[in-house]
């Protein structure tokens, strides 16, 4: 059943089932919830806190909902905090499992990723289909220890639950290589760096700040289909017809069930695999002046080009969208979140581009494997030629518009010249302070 096939009275007889009524209230406890609508999503950020916040939406045609793994103090103050981390209770590893191809390949990914998760000590396990093409895996926060290391488990996000779905992914790429051979998908994981399973059934790694992912219940708004919690040993026989409306009850929970602690040594062998990949990084690093921060850098800080671009634009639309998403990327968003923002950008273009063309562009940039920075100021044909450039003091000084972004997020006084960082023995100009000083100290030795 495809959402065309559902009626308005259909989508609110759905959401109006008390059961369902009640495991949203359940889930969205604590949590920012975003409804979706025929013409978009609606404002951020909301909450439910009570039945008729919920029916509110439903009767103002909200078709899907979701919901962040962020747990808050209070959802709605997220937007007049400057940090998050004060506001941040918990949060819960909900891992993505998406893949075009092959729903069969999708139910094998979403197997290995259950029996990884198990193979660390952690029992409780939650698994819902996602809608369309998927799986989202999840364990509640509380599984987690309070601190790891020297460091609080609330103020780790989105550190960590990048670092433990990038060691999933390491454990698992040759299990994953097999299956997708099997299912004659090999061509579509060839890259220039060899065999990317993940090129064809991802296991996304995509996180940021206030990531959201579909509600358990909830519709989904492109398959009329529900985002079903379903047994993680029942995965292999689950068929998409299963989360047909007609067919669904409200009997399994979502991330409500944890044993304090179980998933110890998942976060303590993810802590230390990202600093083994550190170090690699380290090692590997040459003329690189700045790679993507943990925690994405705010609006705030971008350069007047960019913000421009932002407002939207008459001509040079392609251009534009080419600049926005590496730039995005580099300053340390996720892929929803740099999608959410191209959609809403096209909407301020005085002519849109055709949804088929971004679709593509943000296709062929996620499948991507490195962050790649947009254009430099100085590149025929962009910024000057946009009209989108002004130069103000720090653009004249930096070279690129992520530069920019990394100087102003890091207070740096633009207007000092002692504060530029260029080697005193080799004269290499950085951006960021912490690889120009460890570059002097390798200079000088």
């Amino acid at each position: 059943m495809s959402e065309l096939d559902l009626k308005e009275w259909q989508i609110r007889q759905y959401y109006e089932q008390d059961e369902l009524v009640e495991k949203i209230l359940e889930i969205a406890e604590y949590r920012e919830v975003a409804p979706t609508y025929p013409n978009g999503y609606g404002k951020r950020p909301d909450a439910v806190n009570f039945p008729g916040d919920f029916m509110q939406f439903v009767e103002d045609g909200a078709v899907a909902f979701h919901f962040s793994v962020e747990r808050w103090r209070n959802p709605l103050m997220i937007d007049k905090v400057s940090n998050l981390d004060n506001l941040r209770e918990n949060w819960d590893l909900v891992i993505d499992i998406d893949c075009d191809d092959s729903f069969k390949l999708s139910k094998k990914a979403a197997k290995l990723v259950v029996d990884e998760l198990r193979q660390h000590g952690i029992e409780n396990i939650y698994v819902k289909f996602s809608g369309n093409r998927g799986f989202h895996i999840g364990v509640r926060g509380e599984a987690f220890p309070q601190t790891v290391g020297d460091e609080k488990y609330s103020e780790l996000y989105p550190h960590l639950a990048r670092g433990i779905v990038d060691y999933l992914r390491n454990n698992l790429k040759d299990q994953m290589i097999r299956e997708v051979e099997k299912a004659g998908l090999e061509d579509k994981m060839q890259t220039d760096q060899g065999k990317d399973p993940y090129q064809v059934a991802d296991i996304e790694n995509d996180w940021g700040q206030r990531h959201l992912f579909r509600m358990p219940y909830s519709l989904h708004d492109g398959s009329g289909l529900v985002s079903l919690p379903i047994n993680p040993d029942e995965i292999s026989a689950f068929e998409k017809k299963d989360a047909e409306i007609d067919n669904v009850d409200f009997e399994l929970d979502f991330l409500k069930e944890f044993e304090p602690e179980e998933g110890t040594n998942l976060a303590v062998q993810a802590l230390d695999f990202i600093e083994d990949r550190r170090e690699e990084k380290k090692e590997k690093r040459t003329d690189r002046e700045f790679e993507r921060p943990d925690d994405a850098i705010p609006e705030q800080h971008f350069p007047p080009s960019i913000k421009n671009i932002l407002q939207g634009l008459e001509d040079g639309r392609k251009r534009g969208l080419f600049i926005l998403i590496n730039f995005y990327r580099c300053v340390g968003y996720g892929w929803n979140d740099i999608e959410s923002k191209m959609w809403a950008w096209n909407d301020r273009n005085k002519e849109p581009l055709r949804e088929a063309y971004i679709k593509s562009q943000l296709r062929w940039h996620k499948n991507r494997s490195d962050d790649v920075p947009p254009p430099n100021y100085d590149s025929n044909g962009y910024y000057k030629d946009m009209q989108v450039y002004e130069g103000d003091n720090l653009e004249e000084k930096v070279s690129n518009p992520v530069s920019y972004a990394f100087r102003k997020a890091g207070n740096r006084n633009q207007e000092d010249d002692e504060n530029d960082l260029t080697c005193p023995y080799c004269g290499k100009e950085y951006e960021v302070e912490g690889y120009y000083k460890k570059h002097v100290q390798q200079c000088f030795d």
